[in-house]
């Protein structure tokens, strides 16, 4: 896949300072179901593909993001990047990865909310793939971020990093999509009042069978599922939600796919609960019921990475 439009190609890893590295491998390899592939000290990779890693641990006595990584196909692009970004006056770590992050080159810095990213090529590709699982996973696909300026971070990720708009929900939550064209690698939005941090991360299963299984796997060990089986407007996805000692982790399949000659018109779409899913149309009787709803989900999201 190649284009002219510097952008990045598609969500790579994220990178999580965790308190209880046991506790955290324990969700990450069974919840979801990921398999060690390296480990360095009191950090641990964690792959469930042929790349190196899609989720890094790290035992911290500071726990939180430690960055959200994402992919560039190219040396010149991300050499080109580091050009743009440091013309723009963005502060930039830049360093040769392999080492220690087993990506071959990596350009570190902060979004306007002042959530940390990395953008990295040439990523250790493993020689096998991961061990059959029953739970069967394509891809890291997305994560959405807070933003206490929704529309500044909108347009860093446009105007600086090269992504497209897919979609609003009012101008609340913006999706936004890479070179890959899934509707969203990256969502940012105010979600209750947080000025940054991880609201969730997504992963792909290929169809309903292994999102169910995974519900099912979820639901015997005992995490709390934070929304329940749904279909989302924006993305048309479907899925669940559910929350580990880290963040809150999203299964869903079917979102909605762009291609560079045919990027979409951003919709609009009204903020209410059947924007969230569509399955509780009619539901609702009142405006103020959907906006207590939704404040609702968004403490129980809250809860869940706190």
């Amino acid at each position: 896949m190649s284009d002219t439009r510097l952008c990045p190609l598609r969500m790579g890893y994220v990178h999580l300072k965790v308190k209880n590295l046991d506790e955290s491998l324990a969700f990450w390899t069974r919840a979801v179901p990921l398999e060690i592939s390296a480990r360095q000290g009191n950090t641990v990779f964690l792959r469930g593909g042929m790349q190196h890693h899609w989720i890094v641990l790290e035992e911290s006595s500071e726990p939180g993001l430690g960055r959200v990584a994402l992919e560039v196909e190219t040396r010149n692009e991300l050499d080109l990047f580091e050009a743009h970004l440091r013309a723009l006056g963005v502060a930039v770590e830049a360093g040769d990865g392999l080492a220690n992050a087993r990506v071959d080159r990596y350009l570190r810095f902060n979004d306007p909310a002042g959530n940390p990213l990395e953008l990295y090529c040439d990523m250790i590709a493993m020689p096998t793939p991961p061990s059959p699982r029953t739970v069967q996973v394509l891809d890291i696909q997305h994560v959405v971020l807070a933003a206490g300026d929704t529309r500044a971070a909108v347009a860093f990720y446009r105007d600086v990093l090269g992504m497209r708009e897919s979609d609003w929900i009012e101008r609340d939550v913006c999706f936004l999509h890479m070179k890959n064209g899934w509707h969203h690698g990256i969502g940012v939005g105010g979600f209750g009042g947080a000025g940054s941090g991880l609201n969730h991360i997504c992963f792909q299963p290929p169809g309903l069978d292994d999102v169910m299984r995974a519900r099912a796997t979820v639901r015997k060990l005992g995490y709390p599922i934070t929304m329940d089986l749904l279909r989302h407007a924006p993305s048309t996805s479907v899925g669940f939600y559910f929350a580990g000692p880290d963040t809150v982790a999203e299964m869903s399949f079917g979102a909605r796919h762009f291609t560079e000659d045919a990027p979409p018109k951003p919709r609009v779409l009204a903020r209410g609960l059947d924007s969230i899913d569509v399955w509780q149309q009619g539901l609702v009787d009142t405006e103020q019921s959907v906006v207590e709803e939704m404040k609702k989900m968004a403490e129980r999201q809250r809860a869940a990475n706190a």
